[in-house]
């Protein structure tokens, strides 16, 4: 059998030409955009990273560079091909784009029909607000603008255009500089803010402007830490969580308030992902699903399997008759979609149970329980210590399950 998270050819036909790439991994999906005068292999150090902390890569060739064919002249081509290539993905893919990728990438997502496939924009030491004399220096400099004059005189001439696309943004978005050789002034970061308020800012410290070649692993370690959540979050407010009212306010804010008790209790990335979903099927407790048991594939593309393999447990766990069995190892969980007798061991029952002290806390918390509602929560998260007594302590010890004076 293949291994499915080793590097596979990608082929993406435009009206044109043929734009050759690569993809590996398994998870989330994220887009790698290279700059103009690189190719996909730029980013290949920078994708063993994040395959390895759990997401799915793919980068192509941009026309007129490395192996796909056409010619690098019509800046319009290049955002067509984004938005191409993000039709070719699940929705919720995290985009990243280095130089001309970033402002190909910055066009596209101008366009609702485009953005509304995206979970989020990663920009590499370029903003779209472009000084043309500094652009021409910067570029002489490098030893690349007669080589590209045609395609930077277009991409300077939509600038005007980049930073409407840049205001309209209404998605998670994260500028990456460089160091001493970036392109990307701070008077450029106030702009870029002033234009997209929402946005962060981080350094890599000793990379020029090409970071992904000059500091590939702290350019990943940036990217995975800060887009881990986008895919997920992105496909919540798709399926409605903001609308679907909850203690506290909306099932978002719950699975958000969830995820930050799993958090603080130091559960994995795999367990802080399915805290922040863990609602998505409905439970036996709350009934309202945001996705069918059948369509697990689109939460599997959104956290990656392990982390889905979770939720759906989670979700799945008939409440009467498997609490009725807490403390024993493994813990035989009732299927309530199937009527199937699951034994829950090491990692996931230790996740189950840190989903199900969090989630009950949270409730204790904003529901404001009666006193034997809150006396049954407490119950409950003791027959979990078993499992996960780090986070049953804090829970025990929390004023919301603290008996109150009448």
């Amino acid at each position: 059998m293949a291994d499915p998270t080793a590097p596979r050819a990608r082929h993406l036909e435009r009206p044109d030409v043929v734009l050759h790439g690569t993809e590996a991994g398994r998870g989330p999906a994220v887009l790698l955009l290279h700059a103009g005068g690189e190719r996909r292999r730029v980013w290949t150090p920078v994708v063993a990273h994040l395959t390895a902390a759990g997401f799915r890569c793919v980068a192509y060739d941009q026309r007129g560079h490395g192996d796909s064919g056409g010619s690098a002249s019509a800046f319009e081509s290049y955002v067509d091909d984004v938005g191409a290539m993000l039709a070719a993905e699940p929705p919720g893919c995290v985009v990243v784009g280095a130089s001309l990728g970033g402002l190909a990438a910055v066009a596209a997502l101008g366009d609702p029909a485009v953005r509304v496939r995206a979970a989020g924009l990663v920009l590499v030491d370029v903003v779209p607000g472009l000084d043309r004399h500094r652009v021409r220096r910067f570029l002489a400099g490098l030893g690349v603008l007669e080589a590209h004059a045609a395609l930077v005189d277009d991409i300077l001439g939509q600038v005007p255009r980049l930073g409407r696309a840049l205001a309209q943004l209404d998605l998670p978005l994260l500028l990456v500089r460089g160091g001493p050789g970036s392109a990307v002034t701070g008077d450029d970061v106030t702009g870029f803010l002033r234009s997209a308020p929402q946005a962060t800012v981080t350094a890599v410290a000793d990379a020029g402007h090409l970071v992904a070649r000059d500091r590939p692993e702290a350019l990943a370690a940036t990217i995975a830490a800060a887009t881990a959540e986008w895919p997920a979050l992105a496909l919540l407010r798709t399926l409605g969580a903001e609308r679907l009212a909850h203690p506290g306010g909306n099932l978002l804010d719950h699975s958000r308030r969830v995820r930050d008790l799993v958090a603080a209790w130091r559960g994995s990335r795999r367990v802080r992902l399915a805290a922040l979903c863990h609602a998505a099927y409905g439970t036996d407790g709350f009934p309202h699903r945001l996705l069918a048991p059948d369509r697990r594939a689109r939460l599997r593309a959104a956290i990656g399997d392990e982390a889905e393999a979770l939720v759906h447990r989670y979700g799945a766990c008939e409440r009467r008759t498997t609490y009725a069995r807490l403390g024993a190892v493994p813990l035989p969980l009732t299927d309530r979609f199937t009527g199937e007798v699951v034994a829950l061991a090491g990692e996931d029952l230790a996740g189950f149970a840190l989903l199900t002290i969090a989630n009950e806390l949270d409730v204790a918390r904003t529901a404001r329980p009666a006193p034997e509602v809150r006396e049954g929560i407490r119950a409950l998260v003791a027959a979990m210590a078993r499992y996960a007594p780090t986070a049953a302590a804090h829970a025990l010890a929390d004023p919301a399950l603290q008996a109150r004076s009448p």
